[in-house]
C-alpha cells in the first residue's frame, strides 16, 4: 500500500510537470502563430503562408481565410479555459455560457472555414484532405459534445470534449513538426503533407491508447461506471469500486 501511494504521488506530480511544460510550450507556438498576424492585416503576399495565394484570396478564400484565423485561437483559448474548469463547481454557469460561444464558433466558423481553406492546401490534394477531415472530426466531437451535455452524461460530454480540444490543438503541433523539418533541413511537400495528418492523429490515437490502458484494470464494470471511474479523483474511486463489489 505504501508503495502504490509513493508510485500515484509520483505520477501524480509527473502528470502536473508534464503538463505545465505542455502548456508553456503550447503558449510559445500560439505566441509565435499570433505574431504573424501583422502580415494579415492587411494581406502581404511575400509572407510565407499568402505566398502565391494572391490570384483566388479576394473572394471565399479570403473570407473563410479571416473567420479561420480569428476563431480558432479564440476556440482554442476557451476550450483550455473549459477543460480548466469543467470539474469546479462553482464555474459551473460560466463552463455552460462559455462552453455554448465556443459550440456555435466551432460550428458556424471554425469548421466551415476550414473546409474551404482545405481545398487551397499548400502542398496539394494529399494535405487538404488531411486538413478537411480534420474539420470533419472537430464537427463530430463538438456535436457529441453537445449532445451529452443535454443529456446531462456529463463523463461522455467531457469525453468528446477532450477530443474535440485535442483536435483544436492540432495547429501547434503542425508548427511544431514544420518548424522541426525547418531547423533540421528536411523541410519538403511530402513532410508538410504528412503533418496535416499527423497533427490531429497522433495526439487522438495517444489519448484513445491511454484511455484503453486506463480502462483494462476495470474490465468488468459497465461501460458507464467505466467512464465514470476514468474522470473520476482517487478518494471517489475508491468508493466507487467499494459500492460495485
Amino acid at each position: 500500500m505504501h508503495f502504490q501511494d509513493n508510485h500515484r504521488k509520483r505520477m501524480k506530480w509527473l502528470l502536473i510537470v508534464t503538463a505545465w511544460a505542455t502548456f508553456a510550450l503550447s503558449s510559445k507556438i500560439l505566441a509565435s502563430i499570433l505574431t504573424e498576424y501583422a502580415h494579415y492585416f492587411p494581406p502581404d503576399f511575400n509572407a510565407e503562408f499568402l505566398l502565391g495565394r494572391q490570384s483566388y484570396f479576394f473572394g471565399s478564400y479570403g473570407l473563410a481565410f479571416y473567420a479561420h484565423i480569428i476563431t480558432s485561437p479564440v476556440a482554442l483559448i476557451l476550450g483550455a479555459w473549459l477543460m480548466w474548469t469543467g470539474r469546479r463547481h462553482r464555474k459551473k454557469t460560466w463552463h455552460r455560457r462559455l462552453g455554448k460561444t465556443q459550440g456555435i464558433l466551432i460550428l458556424a466558423l471554425v469548421v466551415p472555414s476550414g473546409l474551404v481553406m482545405s481545398t487551397r492546401a499548400i502542398s496539394g490534394p494529399a494535405a487538404g484532405l488531411g486538413f478537411a477531415c480534420l474539420s470533419i472530426a472537430l464537427l463530430v466531437s463538438m456535436l457529441a459534445a453537445i449532445r451529452e451535455a443535454r443529456k446531462r452524461n456529463f463523463a461522455r460530454h467531457e469525453l468528446w470534449a477532450t477530443r474535440c480540444f485535442i483536435l483544436l490543438c492540432s495547429p501547434l503541433l503542425l508548427r511544431l513538426i514544420n518548424g522541426a523539418a525547418l531547423v533540421t533541413q528536411t523541410q519538403s511537400p511530402w513532410i508538410y503533407q504528412l503533418s496535416a495528418w499527423l497533427s490531429w492523429l497522433v495526439p487522438l490515437a495517444i489519448f484513445e491508447w491511454v484511455r484503453h490502458l486506463r480502462r483494462q484494470p476495470q474490465s468488468g464494470l459497465s461501460a458507464e461506471s467505466t467512464s465514470h471511474l476514468l474522470l473520476a479523483k482517487p478518494k471517489q474511486l475508491n468508493s466507487t469500486r467499494t459500492r460495485e463489489f
